[in-house]
C-alpha cells in the first residue's frame, strides 16, 4: 500500500524528538511533534553509547501508538559532521570530481574521522582572477607564486563538502532498526532546518543568515549564505574557544578535537548548573559573536552582513526577547501555523523537534548513494 506517512528522528544528548506528517493531497502536513527523555550516557555529544537502552526508547515511542509511521528520516548530529567549501579542485562534471576526490581523500582533503562517509554537491565555478603585471614596490615572490598559481590552475570547481562518521551513523541507523523502524535517509540538522525555513518561510536565508539551535547546554550554529550552508558546528556553551582556526589553508579540513568533547564533559561536572538569565544570554551572545568572526575573517567573508538570526531549539523561548535587546540583527522565530494539522500544538515543544519536523517534511524521498571513503 502506498504510504503517506513519515517521521524525523532527532537524536540528542538529553532527549530524543520525534515529528510525524502526513501527505495530505501531496501537501505535507504536521500530525504530531513529541520528545523523550534520556537518561545520562546513552546518547554523549552525538554518539549512542546504549544502543539497547535508547532502541527500547525508541520502540516504547513505537508501541504507544499503532498508527504512528515506521518510516523515518533520522537526524546525524551536528557534533559529528563536517561542512566545508572546497575551492582547489579543476572544474570538472560531478561524476569525475567524485573519483578525483576519492583519490584526494587522506592526501590533500583531510577528514577527521577514521571510517568516514562523505558527500558532495558542486555549486558553482570559479575563474581565475589575476592581478596582472605588479608595480616594482609592490612586487614579492608570495605574490608572483601566487598569480602564476592561479593561473595555471585554471577555472576551479566550487564545492560544498560534507562527512561523517560511518560507525556513528551505523549505530543511530542500526539502533532505529531494532526498535522496529525503517530508516530511508540520514542527513545533517542544518539541512533539515533549511528544508522546514523552505516550506514556511521561503523568502528567508537568501542573504546571509544564521539559524541557532538552542539547549541550556549547548548551541548548535547553521551559517547559511545565498541560500547554501557554509558553517555548522555545535558548541557547549561557555566551553568552546574559536581562537583556533580550523585549517591552515582553506583547502584542509579540520575539526574540532576531542579535547574540546573532554571540555564539554568536564564543565557539565563541575559548574554550577543553576540557569542564570543574565549569564546564558551572555554566553549565547559569545558564542555568535565567535561564528560571526570565524564566518568573516577565517572563511574570507569580511564583507558579510548578517540580515537575520533565526531562532529555535528548546530554549528558543527564553531567549527570543532577551537577544533582541542585546543584538542589532534581526532576531526571528518560526512561525509553524501553516504545517499544522490542528491548533493544540505550543510553539516551545514546535521549537525542540523542529529539526525532526524537517526531516519528517522529506517524506518520500528515496535514499541517496553515498561517497564512502575507504
Amino acid at each position: 500500500m502506498f504510504n503517506n506517512k513519515y517521521t524525523g528522528i532527532d537524536f540528542r544528548d538529553h532527549q530524543v524528538t520525534f515529528a510525524s506528517v502526513k501527505l495530505d493531497k501531496q501537501a505535507p502536513v504536521l500530525e504530531e511533534v513529541y520528545d523523550m527523555p534520556l537518561g545520562e550516557n546513552i546518547v554523549s555529544d552525538g554518539v549512542v553509547l546504549e544502543k539497547g537502552l535508547l532502541s527500547s526508547v525508541l520502540h516504547t515511542y513505537l508501541k504507544e501508538n499503532k498508527s504512528r509511521s515506521k518510516h523515518v528520516h533520522l537526524a546525524i548530529p551536528t557534533e559529528n559532521t563536517l561542512i566545508r567549501k572546497l575551492t582547489m579542485l579543476p572544474d570538472l562534471e560531478e561524476r569525475d570530481l567524485a573519483k578525483l576526490i576519492q583519490f584526494q581523500i587522506g592526501e590533500t582533503i583531510h577528514i577527521p574521522f577514521e571510517d568516514p562517509i562523505y558527500d558532495f554537491v558542486k555549486v558553482g565555478s570559479i575563474l581565475p582572477v589575476s592581478k596582472g603585471i605588479m608595480q616594482d614596490e609592490d612586487f614579492t615572490l608570495e605574490d608572483l607564486t601566487n598569480n602564476i598559481e592561479k593561473d595555471i590552475q585554471g577555472q576551479r570547481s566550487e564545492i560544498l563538502f560534507f562527512a561523517t562518521s560511518k560507525p556513528v551513523s551505523q549505530k543511530i541507523m542500526e539502533t532505529c532498526e531494532d526498535a522496529g523502524f525503517k530508516p530511508h535517509t540520514a542527513e545533517v540538522r542544518g539541512l533539515s532546518l533549511q528544508r522546514l525555513l523552505m516550506y514556511l518561510h521561503p523568502s528567508w536565508l537568501k542573504g546571509t543568515e544564521m539559524i541557532l539551535d538552542v539547549t541550556e547546554e549547548t548551541v548548535d550554529i547553521h551559517i547559511f549564505k545565498n541560500e547554501m550552508i557554509v558553517f555548522s558546528r555545535t558548541m557547549a556553551i561557555e566551553a568552546v574557544d574559536y581562537s583556533q582556526p580550523l585549517a591552515s589553508d582553506e583547502d584542509v579540513l579540520a575539526f574540532t578535537d576531542n579535547s574540546v568533547i573532554e571540555t564539554r564533559s568536564q564543565v557539565a561536572a563541575t559548574v554550577d548548573t543553576t540557569w542564570d538569565e543574565a549569564d546564558f544570554v551572555s554566553a549565547v551572545v559569545n558564542e555568535i559573536q565567535k561564528a560571526q568572526n570565524f564566518f568573516r575573517y577565517s572563511l574570507g567573508e569580511r564583507d558579510s552582513e548578517f540580515s537575520r538570526i533565526i531562532l529555535t531549539g528548546e530554549s528558543a523561548y527564553k531567549l527570543a526577547g532577551l537577544l533582541s535587546e542585546r543584538m542589532e540583527t534581526e532576531i526571528s522565530r518560526i512561525d509553524y501555523s501553516s504545517i499544522l494539522a490542528h491548533d493544540g500544538m505550543n510553539q516551545q515543544l514546535l521549537d525542540t523537534c523542529s529539526v525532526a519536523i524537517g526531516l519528517a517534511l522529506r517524506t518520500n524521498d528515496k535514499p541517496s548513494k553515498r561517497r564512502k571513503a575507504r
